[in-house]
């Protein structure tokens, strides 16, 4: 999925010159890669919230109109956000090359509900949610379906479990990182762990009974022997 982006040169930096844009809906950027020299630019806030709304999120392709006869292809990364408010305060747009692969970050979807929570009580628990990938920025996948109702208590999805599209691969293809995990719930365990202590303490009484036994039985023959 591709946006057009109209960019402005910014003659003048600093925050008070950003603040000044923010407040006319404008968003400072800056522009590197693919050999191009790093350039600050501005760009229309709406625009790009609009363009983060689709399906393909963070990782949709902008065709970037710099002046009146430039045009780059760029993805946006390092998208600062104000720390209470709902805006973005700055994004670096990254030049790329449709024909050479990037690296991006997908989000997963987990289905189904897994047998350990339907039959044993488990819980999920979601250790990543996303996913680091490689790919074409063309075949960049909006997300990522994983299916979990197979899973037992204690069995969990790693990164090299998923299966990916064609042309799509791991970043890191080693990557064994867990994904998600079915566990028992800690109250569930806790009580697991209090019964085996008294099945121990249990035994261990037991034992003990039982060479008291022998000892008296042991003491009786010998007084029936003298």
């Amino acid at each position: 999925m591709e946006a057009t982006l109209k960019a402005t040169i910014r003659e003048d930096k600093g925050s008070p010159e950003s603040r000044r844009l923010r407040t006319e809906g404008l968003l400072p950027a800056v522009l590197y890669g693919q050999g191009m020299e790093s350039t600050s630019v501005y760009i229309d806030a709406r625009e790009f919230t609009n363009a983060l709304k689709t399906d393909a999120g963070s990782n949709i392709i902008f065709n970037i109109e710099l002046g009146e006869k430039e045009k780059v292809t760029a993805l946006a990364r390092q998208i600062q956000r104000h720390p209470y408010k709902d805006q973005f305060v700055h994004v670096d747009l990254i030049k790329v090359d449709l024909t050479q692969k990037v690296e991006a970050e997908v989000q997963i979807n987990y289905l189904g509900i897994p047998t350990g929570v339907k039959e044993e009580g488990g819980l999920v628990q979601t250790i990543n949610n996303t996913l680091r990938i490689s790919a074409l920025p063309s075949s960049i996948p909006t997300s990522l379906d994983i299916e979990i109702s197979h899973l037992n208590v204690g069995e969990n999805v790693i990164a090299s479990d998923i299966e990916l599209p064609e042309g799509v691969t791991l970043a890191n293809e080693e990557d064994d990182s867990v994904m998600v995990i079915v566990t028992l719930p800690r109250a569930a365990v806790e009580e697991e762990d209090i019964l085996g202590e008294g099945l121990e303490g249990e035994e261990g009484e037991g034992s003990g009974d039982g060479e008291s036994s022998e000892e008296a039985a042991g003491d009786d023959s010998s007084e029936g022997a003298e």
